[in-house]
């Protein structure tokens, strides 16, 4: 099957970029080099199209009762116009899905991984008719993906070209916080978040104006030293912020408490499979490690400790923000505090490695 194609696909075209098939979607890997993209974020900017994004809205009276009972953070502790990092449980507390919750008020927006849209979406539709976890009277679901792009610009001068198109002092934003502007008569979100570990904003419009918003960006971000970023550079930050990625470091059969996600589970509120995460018996973390020998280590080579295998590499990367290869990895826990030396089994080769804090760069 044909992958599908973002309304901004022709720009990425234009301005030569090397395209791949990432999850059914035609996106760009690179325009210029990995490297170049991804040091351009951390010393000014980069504008990514991350359109493939799935959007779903949670609509009626029992909208926050509903969201509360599949998900472990409280986002009745965020106000309109706030969003908050959550995960959908399963009954296992497996992790279905890791998204935002935008409020919006009178309702709530779900973004969540474009390869999870349609698993989310019938989990979704699933719980509100079985109604096992919270009476779902009077709650919509609505999947708006297919109508919605998302134009994310990352790196500290982004609020600089943020403020240049809107008119307004949007350095006021806080993060983790969004205010709805107009462009081109069309209402749109611009959201202080990321997953970069930088400062940045992510834009949410409906598709007929993203055209028009990637070119003024493109635009205004001229004399700001903008550069146009692909999947390569976007995976590599969020290595470098320590960002867990669905299917590398969580999945259906991970749990959020061996996923160092403890500050996600808030054991106050009831949410789905609150007694398995009570009970669990947590066996592996995970971890960041740097390695000592330069080498990447890949999702799915083998950890060892004096020769036994204590452990899987999720992800593995070189750093050119820090000029060093790192990664993350699922150890036995007791092999998880930071400073303990590790070997990543690449081929038939052992290399030294050692447990580091995950956050390899200071969150900005």
């Amino acid at each position: 099957m044909e992958p599908k194609k973002t309304p901004l696909y022709q720009k990425h075209v234009e301005n030569n970029a090397h395209i791949v098939d990432f999850s059914g979607w035609a996106l760009p890997i690179e325009y210029s080099s990995i490297l170049k993209e991804t040091k351009a974020v951390r010393l000014s900017c980069g504008l990514f199209d991350a359109s493939h994004m799935g959007e779903i809205i949670i609509r009626g009276t029992s909208a926050l009762d509903f969201l509360q009972a599949l998900t472990p953070n409280d986002i009745s502790k965020t106000n309109s116009g706030q969003l908050q990092y959550n995960v959908f449980l399963n009954e296992k507390a497996g992790i279905i899905d890791d998204l935002m919750v935008y409020n919006l008020g009178n309702s709530f927006l779900c973004v969540v991984n474009a390869s999870n849209i349609n698993k989310v979406y019938t989990w979704l539709c699933r719980a509100r008719l079985e109604a096992k976890y919270v009476k779902a009277d009077n709650v919509e679901i609505v999947d708006e993906s297919p109508e919605i792009s998302l134009l994310s610009l990352q790196g500290p001068k982004s609020v600089k070209v943020i403020s240049e198109i809107f008119g307004q002092d949007i350095n006021s934003l806080k993060y983790m916080h969004f205010v709805q502007l107009n462009f081109e008569n069309k209402n749109i979100i611009v959201s202080r978040s990321g997953y970069t570990g930088e400062d940045g904003f992510e834009l949410y419009c409906p598709n007929c104006v993203a055209p028009a918003l990637w070119d003024v960006i493109l635009e205004k971000g001229k004399s700001h030293d903008l550069c146009l970023c692909g999947l390569g550079a976007r995976d590599v930050l969020r290595i470098e912020a320590g960002y867990p990625l669905y299917g590398h470091e969580i999945n259906d059969n991970t749990n959020p408490l061996e996923a160092s996600l403890n500050w996600v589970v808030k054991f106050k509120k009831d949410f789905i499979a609150k007694d398995k995460l009570e009970n669990a018996e947590i066996t592996r973390m995970r971890v960041g490690f740097v390695m000592n020998d330069r080498a990447i280590a890949r999702q799915g080579y083998s950890v060892y400790s004096n020769d036994k295998i204590i452990g899987q590499v999720t992800s593995g990367t070189f750093s050119p923000n820090l000029d060093k290869f790192i990664g993350m990895a699922y150890v036995e826990k007791e092999f998880g505090k930071i400073g303990t030396s590790l070997e990543i089994k690449i081929r038939d080769k052992f290399y030294k490695a050692q447990v580091a804090n995950f956050n390899f760069i200071k969150h900005r």
